[in-house]
């Protein structure tokens, strides 16, 4: 969890100083932003396998234009990540990731397509992904909220990662 941790506060730090007064900034779609897994099923033609409890945390992060995600196993000591670019169609329901990049080698290179759909802090989608569908639920970060937990987490010494100087 801790591994996770510091990389949405390390991108959420990169994206605070790198572009003055975000936080009174609209972002262009309703995908920008961070968001904590709460659901993932692997759905295939005549079962269900719910995978919502088997890893730790589950972070993807979205501006404009690309995807960062990255999740630990639940004893903290993996984590596996990608990103790349990613198209957001809203007034058709879809969402398509062209991962760059990925922690397992034969993922780099693939598109990914969801029906996808945001209703208030809540992300939905379903793809198809190899012989299954993935059907995923996330929710909204507040940028705020993980600032906030890194500067009074101090069990590992990245208490101070983010905002150490702020008051």
């Amino acid at each position: 969890m801790h591994t996770v941790r510091r990389l949405v506060g390390l991108l959420v730090a990169v994206v605070l100083v790198s572009t003055p007064g975000a936080w009174a900034q609209l972002p262009s779609n309703e995908l920008e932003g961070t968001w904590r897994m709460v659901s993932q099923e692997l759905v295939y033609p005549d079962s269900v396998v719910d995978q919502s409890g088997s890893w730790g945390a589950n972070v993807k992060i979205l501006n404009s234009t690309h995807f960062a995600w990255g999740r630990e196993t639940k004893d903290g000591e993996s984590v596996l990540a990608g990103g790349g670019r990613y198209e957001y169609h809203p007034e058709r329901d879809v969402y398509v990731e062209h991962i760059q990049y990925h922690s397992d080698p034969s993922m780099n290179g693939v598109t990914l397509r969801f029906e996808a759909r945001v209703e208030g802090d809540t992300w939905y989608h379903i793809g198809e992904v190899g012989d299954y569908k993935l059907r995923e639920v996330w929710k909204r970060v507040d940028p705020r909220q993980v600032q906030a937990e890194l500067r009074t987490d101090t069990t590992r010494g990245e208490g101070t990662a983010v905002g150490a100087g702020d008051p």
